[in-house]
């Protein structure tokens, strides 16, 4: 019997291995937000409570502590052993929602809600108490809770206060950034009107150099002079308002670049407060830089189209200006003049048609570590040559025949490499890259171009492959 009443009370010892809950020495209590109450016996702990709160409710969960319910209000305040088993109480629930839980939110409404009602109403029962009869405990539950008070409310306070301390320097730091910046800005919008003003001026500047063609190539010797310097002066205004609007532009560009560069140094000590609080601290220039890049760049284009403009209008001035004296000279001259060029032209394009070909004569280049061959290069200077076949070939090409004469050799030569040589070693050299594991995006890409029948489009993109995978 007795191994027997041993064994049922080991039975029940394996069963009973949970805590069970007891409220003798008060309870933990928690409630989210739009939830139900939930209150635990203390020995389970302030986590117990918060964990069942938050299964029905949302953040922010209010936590307190419940005095002993062994003892009456009147015991509590009376006896400060009592006392400082609740206070324990609520540090746990407090620590729990700060430490573990580190909600602030959810601190601040534990710090602000039913735990203040409980010390409020023990802080009535307590007067009432002290009207009676004068108990020293009042003195000492008094100053439980001031020093309950400070030790949980000063730290977030201070945590408050140096927040706002922190802000009131960030806040300070921007309102000098708007306030050094006001000037920029507003020689920012100045510049921007006049470019827009300048911008607006093209139609009618490049009206003007049409105007002035039309002009030159209606004068007689004795007008061209005028005419250059009619060109030359539209040319100079050309370049004198965009000259000084960059001028601007510049000098503005390089005055935001200062004050961005103050500005992050300004806000660096603050970029761990600001990321804190997730704030994103402010692009100040970066927009207006930009805007002043682009105003540079066309003023810049449009001052080079310009003089390229004004350069070939003076060219072809001096080109009229000798083809008018040439019209003036007798026949003989005319014809020893017209020998002349024609013998100068025949000699530079034999020397072109010889330098071509010597060109062709030598093998393409190769890749430095790959030892592949370059064959962009090379399939533009076959095409060039073919393109020339024609003129050659035409009749009544006498000054070219001595520079013809040269390449009739290589058009067969040249027509068969783009259309079979060229292709095969592209091919190989593909192949050879794909054996060295090169990715296979770029070598498809070249190889549609050469199904496609683009020689040197698949030349270029296999150079480049080349040279991709050398890493040059």
């Amino acid at each position: 019997m007795a191994a027997v009443a041993a064994l049922a009370l080991g039975a029940v010892g394996v069963g009973c291995l949970w805590e069970r809950e007891d409220h003798t020495f008060g309870s933990f209590c928690a409630v989210s937000e739009g939830g139900e109450e939930h209150c635990v016996g203390e020995n389970l702990g302030p986590g117990t409570a918060w964990s069942q709160a938050e299964k029905d409710g949302a953040l922010p969960i209010e936590m307190w502590a419940t005095w002993p319910n062994n003892k009456t209000l009147e015991e509590i305040v009376a006896s400060s052993y009592s006392l400082d088993v609740w206070f324990g109480h609520i540090d746990e629930a407090i620590e729990y929602v700060r430490d573990d839980a580190r909600n602030a939110e959810s601190l601040r409404a534990t710090l602000a809600g039913k735990l203040a009602s409980l010390l409020d109403e023990a802080t009535a029962r307590q007067r009432a108490l002290l009207a009676q009869a004068p108990v020293d405990a009042a003195g000492n539950f008094k100053k439980a809770m001031i020093d309950k008070a400070s030790a949980e409310k000063e730290p977030l306070a201070a945590v408050l206060a140096a927040d706002k301390q922190a802000m009131a320097v960030v806040q300070a730091v921007f309102e000098q950034a708007r306030s050094d910046a006001a000037p920029l800005q507003s020689r920012y919008a100045g510049a921007a009107a006049r470019f827009a003003e300048y911008h607006a001026t093209e139609a009618a500047e490049t009206a003007a150099y049409a105007a002035l063609s039309a002009q030159a190539s209606r004068l007689d010797i004795d007008g061209l002079d005028g005419a250059e310097e009619a060109v030359l002066a539209a040319a100079r205004e050309a370049s004198r308002a965009p000259g000084e609007l960059g001028a601007e532009i510049m000098t503005l560009s390089a005055e935001l670049q200062v004050f961005a560069a103050s500005f992050d140094e300004a806000m660096a000590p603050h970029r761990e407060f600001l990321a804190t609080h997730g704030a994103v601290l402010p692009d100040m220039t970066s927009g207006a830089l930009r805007s002043l890049n682009a105003m540079l760049g066309y003023v810049e284009r449009r001052v080079a189209r310009s003089d390229a403009t004004a350069t070939a209008l003076l060219g072809g001035i001096a080109l009229r200006r000798q083809a008018l004296r040439v019209m003036q000279m007798d026949e003989g001259a005319r014809e020893a003049i017209a020998r002349s060029r024609a013998r100068r032209a025949s000699e530079v394009f034999g020397e072109g048609a010889r330098a071509r070909v010597e060109a062709l004569s030598a093998a393409p280049p190769v890749s430095e570590k790959l030892g592949l061959p370059l064959l962009a290069e090379r399939c533009g200077e076959l095409l060039a040559l073919v393109q020339l076949r024609p003129l050659c070939e035409a009749a009544g090409s006498s000054w070219r025949d001595a520079g013809c004469a040269v390449l009739r050799e290589r058009f067969d030569a040249a027509e068969a490499e783009l259309r079979t040589g060229l292709p095969r070693k592209i091919a190989a050299g593909l192949a050879a890259l794909r054996e060295k594991g090169m990715a296979a995006a770029a070598l498809d890409a070249a190889q549609a171009r050469l199904d496609a029948g683009d020689v040197k489009g698949a030349a270029i993109a296999y150079d480049t492959a080349v040279r991709g995978a050398e890493g040059t």
